[in-house]
C-alpha cells in the first residue's frame, strides 16, 4: 500500500493537537504496523483532525464506499484493537498521544508479533527525538499532581483560621478532588511499561505496580469494550496511595478544566516518556511541576535517607561533613530537579519534611486554551 494515505492519516492526527508526528519513514512504518489492511487506513484517511470529527458508520460508509455492514465490521474491529475512538455508535480518529499510543497498548488486541513490532518502531522514533519533538514549547502539555498526603495534612488545618489565597488548594493540586470529580474511572496497565516490556526492558518493579488511570470519555471508551477495570472512588483513591508506596508520580494534562480530566498517569522515571524528558533529555518544558515544594527541619531529620531512595528525580542528597565533626550532616533538596510530587514528606517516617505551596501557577482553563498556548510559545 502507498506511503500516501499513511502520511494523510498522520497530518490529519496532528491537526489542532499539539503532540504530533513529524514527518519520518519511522511514523509511516509504525502506522503501517497497527493500520495493515487497506480499507482500515481509507476510513481512518477520511478524518479531517482527530477527536472531535466524529462520524457514523452511515457517513463513513457514504465517503468511502466500502459497504455499511463491512464499515462497522471494520470500525469495530479497529475500536477493540485501539486504532479508532468509539463514541456512541459513532468513531472519531485518535491523536496520538494521548490516544492512539495509550489505546493500543493498553487493549493489546493485535497480534504478539505485531505489538512487538509496533514497539520496537515507537522506540525507534523516541531515540530519534519526539520527546524533544513534543517538549519544543513553553507551556508543558503535562503537569505534576501532588501526592495524596499533601492534601490529608493540609486538611488538619483550622477551616477558620485565615489563609492567604496562595494557599488555597485547587482542583489540580489535590488528588482526591480529582478522582471525586470524575464520573467513570477505569484502571489500566502503563502504556509506557508496556511498550517497553515488548522490546525487553521489563520493569523490576511488581506486576501491580503497572498502573495508571483513565477518566470519564476516555473510561467510557475502554469500558465499551471490556478494557481495564472499573473501580469506585474510594478504590481509585486506595490504588493511587498505593502507587505513591511504590514511589510513582501522578501526572495530568497541564489545564485546570473538566473538559481534559482523561487520565492520571502514575510515572516512573525509567520508563515514562514525561518524567524522562526532564532525567534523561535534561528539558525542563517536559512537564509543569506542581506549586509545592518540600522543606526538611533538620532538627526532626534522622538522616535516614528514606526520602533520598524515594526521590524520583534523584532531586535529595545527603551532605556529609569535610571535617572530623559527624554531627555536621545534613538531607540537601536540589531545587532544579525537585517537581514538588511529595513523595518525599509522604515516606519520611519522621514527619520532617512538609511540602509547602510557594508557587501559584495557574493552568489553561480549557483543553482548547492549553492547545493554543502550546503553539504560541512553540521555539520554530
Amino acid at each position: 500500500m502507498a506511503d500516501d494515505i499513511y502520511d494523510l492519516i498522520r497530518r490529519n492526527m496532528n491537526k489542532t493537537w499539539p503532540l504530533q508526528l513529524p514527518k519520518h519513514k519511522t511514523v509511516i512504518d509504525f502506522l503501517k504496523i497497527i493500520i495493515p489492511t487497506e480499507e482500515e487506513a481509507k476510513i481512518l484517511s477520511i478524518f479531517k483532525e482527530p477527536m472531535v470529527e466524529i462520524k457514523s458508520v452511515k457517513k463513513i460508509s457514504k465517503l468511502t464506499g466500502i459497504a455499511l455492514d463491512k464499515v462497522t465490521e471494520i470500525c469495530e474491529k479497529m475500536a477493540e484493537k485501539g486504532t479508532i475512538l468509539k463514541t456512541g455508535k459513532s468513531y472519531a480518529l485518535l491523536p496520538i498521544m494521548p490516544g492512539l499510543f495509550e489505546f493500543y497498548f493498553v487493549s493489546r488486541k493485535d497480534s504478539e508479533e505485531n505489538l512487538k513490532k509496533a514497539s520496537k518502531k515507537f522506540h525507534e522514533l523516541l531515540d530519534k527525538g519526539l520527546l524533544d519533538e513534543w517538549y519544543n514549547s513553553e507551556y508543558p502539555f503535562f503537569r505534576t499532581l501532588p501526592s495524596s498526603s499533601i492534601q490529608q495534612k493540609a486538611k488538619k488545618i483550622d477551616v477558620n483560621k485565615s489563609i492567604d489565597v496562595k494557599h488555597e488548594v485547587l482542583v489540580y493540586e489535590d488528588v482526591e478532588s480529582y478522582i471525586n470529580m470524575a464520573s467513570s474511572i477505569t484502571i489500566v496497565n502503563c502504556a509506557c511499561r508496556t511498550t517497553s516490556s515488548y522490546i525487553g526492558d521489563v520493569c523490576e518493579k511488581p506486576a501491580d505496580y503497572n498502573i495508571c488511570m483513565a477518566l470519564n470519555i476516555a473510561s467510557e471508551a475502554l469500558k465499551s469494550y471490556g478494557l481495564g477495570k472499573s473501580v469506585s472512588k474510594e478504590e481509585a483513591l486506595d490504588i493511587l496511595k498505593k502507587a505513591e508506596e511504590y514511589g510513582l508520580v501522578h501526572t495530568i494534562i497541564n489545564s485546570s478544566g473538566q473538559d481534559s480530566m482523561m487520565l492520571i498517569c502514575n510515572c516512573c522515571t525509567c520508563h515514562c516518556g514525561v518524567l524522562r524528558g526532564l532525567t534523561d533529555f535534561n528539558n525542563p518544558r517536559a512537564f509543569a511541576r506542581s506549586n509545592y515544594r518540600p522543606e526538611i527541619n533538620q532538627e526532626i531529620c534522622k538522616k535516614c535517607e528514606k526520602c533520598m531512595k524515594i526521590c524520583p528525580m534523584k532531586a535529595i542528597w545527603h551532605h556529609w561533613p569535610h571535617e572530623e565533626d559527624l554531627e555536621d550532616n545534613f538531607m540537601v533538596i536540589k531545587e532544579n530537579m525537585c517537581i514538588g510530587c511529595g513523595l518525599c514528606a509522604q515516606h519520611c517516617p519522621n514527619d520532617a519534611i512538609t511540602m509547602n505551596k510557594i508557587y501559584n501557577d495557574v493552568p489553561e482553563a480549557t483543553l482548547p486554551g492549553v492547545f493554543r498556548k502550546i503553539e504560541e510559545t512553540k521555539k520554530h
